[in-house]
């Protein structure tokens, strides 16, 4: 298996990069990029739980609780595709936040 990140689930990357970076400087925001992205390497060895409100979808809880990170198993590619990643207390994701 290998991760792969979606142009959406990139996009979210460079918004919480910008977030970050004005609220704290380059090195918080560097940080927070590199705690998302390492905790979604667990998925090579973990699978995360299926998130209720879309199906085929999983969620994983990563940065101690601050993101969600939703992604699809697509097993005939070995691939696990990171769709979007959000700050957790935002509404719930629904299928049209995930495509």
């Amino acid at each position: 298996m290998r991760i792969k990140y979606l142009p959406i689930a990139e996009s979210n990357f460079d918004d919480i990069g910008d977030y970050y970076y004005k609220v704290g400087g380059n090195q918080l925001a560097r940080r927070m990029i590199k705690q998302i992205r390492s905790d979604i390497k667990a998925l090579l060895t973990y699978q995360a739980p299926a998130y209720e409100l879309v199906p085929g979808v999983h969620r994983l809880v990563v940065a101690k609780g601050a993101f969600l990170a939703f992604h699809r198993i697509n097993e005939a590619d070995s691939i696990i595709e990171i769709l979007h990643v959000r700050r957790s207390e935002r509404v719930a994701a629904t299928q049209k936040d995930i495509k």
